[in-house]
């Protein structure tokens, strides 16, 4: 078995624990304090008993440098994007999820409603999501059998983000949105991409304070 380094036994250690990347980014951390803490585990990824406070905390330290430079890079490109892209938001849309094989059998149907106002199908391993104008629903709903039917959620709202191209190569950007809904207390229903368009299906009485979140950063961003 290959022998792991104490500097890759380090890195490991801090990807395993989110916050302490976090911390890192932040520069809120004490390296010190840090290398006690992770010295256990180091040691048992290296197999070395001896491994010293000091070795970790110089491999800490590079880590940490290499992870701002590479998370300055990153959030550059997610601005960029974000300060590029435009919202828009539909009320009165409805998350209703069916058993696969029944929504199949009738595919041809439902199709026939992706002419109205909203309309997203997404397949999972056992059962079809769909988004749709709730003036819809009950056209959707009659072509199936009650026992075919797993969950209808009503009184959504899509915010639907129109970006550049770029989008679909950078990582981290649902990651920075869906922080900004999650600082405002915004449960997020259902995530949707497709192409350059990410739908957040969010229950319309939180619509309008996600909306204005993401709204402001977009506009912040723009100003940067």
């Amino acid at each position: 078995m290959r022998r792991i380094t104490i500097a890759e036994a380090t890195r490991r250690v801090i990807k395993a624990h989110p916050s302490l990347l976090d911390g890192i980014l932040m520069d809120i951390v004490n390296y010190s304090a840090l290398s006690r803490k992770i010295l256990r585990e180091v040691a048992k990824l290296t197999g070395d008993v001896n491994v010293s406070v000091d070795s970790i905390k110089m491999a800490l330290v590079r880590f940490s440098d290499e992870l701002r430079r590479r998370e300055i890079q990153l959030e550059n490109r997610i601005m960029d994007i974000l300060a590029k892209s435009t919202l828009e938001l539909k009320n009165d849309v409805a998350v209703i999820t069916i058993k696969q094989q029944p929504l199949l059998n009738k595919i041809s149907k439902v199709i026939e409603l992706s002419g109205s106002r909203f309309f997203q199908l997404t397949q999972g391993t056992e059962t079809f999501s769909l988004v749709i104008d709730q003036r819809n629903l009950s056209s959707l709903i009659g072509l199936f059998e009650k026992r075919d039917l797993v969950m209808c959620i009503t009184n959504q709202s899509a915010l639907i983000l129109i970006s550049p191209e770029e989008i679909i190569h950078v990582p981290g950007i649902i990651a920075y949105i869906t922080s900004i809904l999650a600082r405002r207390g915004i449960n997020i229903t259902q995530i949707i991409s497709c192409h350059t368009d990410t739908v957040f299906i969010v229950d319309r009485k939180q619509a309008i304070d996600a909306y204005n979140a993401l709204e402001e950063a977009i506009l912040h961003l723009r100003r940067k």
